[in-house]
């Protein structure tokens, strides 16, 4: 619920300043992108700044595009990867598999936006197809 991300950054207030605080699975993004809006969640609003300087320690979400499936992945400190996966049928022996091809299409030092993540997913698959 909302009154959890306030609730969080008043506790981290009354914590020793040296304290880290360390969210998981907190949704931030919903926070820290505007999926709330400020006028009807004034409390809330009171957050967004604490909430943007927090730094990712694992990140893993799905992107799903334009007939493309893949991922942003981050483990921190490395650059943040978007990673492209080709499915494949392996119809040998009448086994029908599906097999999945991870490729990495775009390494950042900067978090890429859903854009960045869409196209880099699209000149993947279009340079996979030229081979």
């Amino acid at each position: 619920p909302v009154e959890d991300w306030v609730n969080v950054k008043l506790f981290h207030e009354a914590a020793h300043p040296t304290v880290p605080t360390c969210i998981v699975n907190g949704a931030l993004d919903k926070v820290r992108d505007g999926y709330y809006p400020g006028v009807i969640f004034p409390k809330l609003a009171t957050t967004f700044d604490f909430y943007r300087q927090f730094e990712a320690a694992f990140f893993l979400k799905p992107i799903s595009d334009k007939g493309l499936y893949g991922w942003v992945f981050r483990v921190y400190p490395e650059n943040w990867q978007v990673v492209l996966q080709t499915p494949s049928r392996n119809s040998e022996k009448n086994n029908n598999q599906v097999t999945v091809q991870d490729t990495v299409v775009l390494e950042s030092p900067t978090r890429p936006t859903y854009q960045e993540c869409v196209q880099a997913l699209v000149q993947g698959a279009q340079q996979m197809a030229s081979k």
